[in-house]
């Protein structure tokens, strides 16, 4: 019977929605969405979304944005969040926010956030966190915080950290971890590194790393390898390394080379690169080097430097003074001065 009754209420929604019932339309949505037929789903999310359904809107915008329609998809969120639609509020300052336009992202985090949003209040106090307006982030974060948000209770921590409180920074770290949070062993595993007490750092680490974290794994294989333990450290990069995971890989090239296997340390720096890797770029420089191949050595000190690296700066400009051009080698290292001066004033 109730089969029978379901389909006696599909049949009757969608004759509302073909005659033009914005409800009914968006209901015909998600029944559509969670039956898994995206395409009908669509269509009467956009009918819907056209008649004004401020969450149709959204819905839209989702399932475009999962078929890779960004520019539309972020079109609608904007639509929605006119409308004054808390998800797709957050959803255009996300967008916004990948695309680096941070003050229309702070905007419209902050609209969300004062419809009481909990995720937009933990992303508004996040972004503030990132820009070192630690007193307004503070206040957002302890909002979502308390409300059980648990990256709010890491960034909140992390704010606490800055500020020298450390005991307060590891409640709000063991919370977010109690309430299943394993990014949250990261940071109390670097607080035990910085306090001198590696044995604590591994148990949190491992904590995290048995629970799939990949941070945490990377983590653990770092520490595993600075102490000597490389047979363990090289399982747990390979573990990070299979969920991807650019540092993992860089890793197990400095690894490899110090076996002496270069091949591998190579295959393993080029693997990384490809995920983004910047240390890998330098890495293959060093390799390149190494076999007297210059050019390419100079090949890959120049990539890394040009994201920014300093390591890969500081390569260059040794390479490129060695050949004569000193004048160029000056202007990279000025570079790379530069950002150390930043990195040293922020951190």
């Amino acid at each position: 019977m109730p089969g029978r009754l379901k389909k006696f209420d599909e049949f009757f929604q969608r004759k509302a929605a073909e005659g033009g019932n914005v409800v009914a339309m968006a209901r015909m949505g998600s029944a559509m969405r969670e039956r898994g037929d995206l395409a009908e789903a669509e269509t009467w999310f956009r009918k819907a979304a056209m008649g004004g359904d401020r969450v149709s809107m959204t819905s839209l915008a989702h399932l475009l944005a999962e078929r890779g329609a960004q520019d539309e998809a972020e079109r609608w969120y904007h639509e929605a969040a006119l409308a004054g639609e808390p998800h797709g509020m957050l959803n255009l300052a996300r967008s916004y926010e990948r695309r680096g336009k941070r003050e229309d992202a702070q905007h419209w985090y902050g609209e969300a956030a004062r419809t009481g949003d909990l995720p937009s209040i933990a992303a508004l106090g996040h972004l503030l966190r990132e820009q070192r307006r630690t007193e307004e982030a503070e206040t957002w974060l302890r909002q979502a915080a308390d409300a059980g948000i648990t990256s709010a209770m890491i960034d909140l921590g992390m704010v606490l950290r800055d500020r020298g409180q450390a005991a307060e920074a590891s409640r709000w770290w063991r919370s977010a971890v109690q309430a299943g949070d394993l990014a949250a062993t990261c940071q109390l595993g670097r607080q035990a590194e910085r306090l001198g007490r590696p044995g604590d750092a591994e148990s949190w680490y491992r904590q995290g790393a048995t629970g799939g974290h990949v941070e945490a794994i990377v983590r653990l294989g770092l520490l595993l390898h600075r102490r000597g333990d490389l047979e363990e450290a090289e399982n747990w990069y390979l573990d990070a390394a299979e969920r991807g995971d650019p540092a993992a890989m860089t890793n197990l090239g400095v690894l490899a080379r110090n076996r002496g296997d270069e091949g591998e340390a190579a295959a393993w720096y080029r693997k990384a690169a490809e995920h983004g890797s910047v240390p890998a770029l330098t890495n293959l420089g060093h390799l390149a080097e190494h076999r007297d191949d210059l050019a390419e050595a100079e090949r890959w000190f120049r990539r890394a430097a040009e994201t920014g690296d300093v390591q890969g700066m500081l390569s260059l400009a040794r390479m490129l003074r060695s050949r004569g051009s000193g004048h160029e080698a000056e202007q990279w290292l000025a570079r790379a001065e530069h950002v150390q001066g930043d990195r040293e004033h922020h951190f």
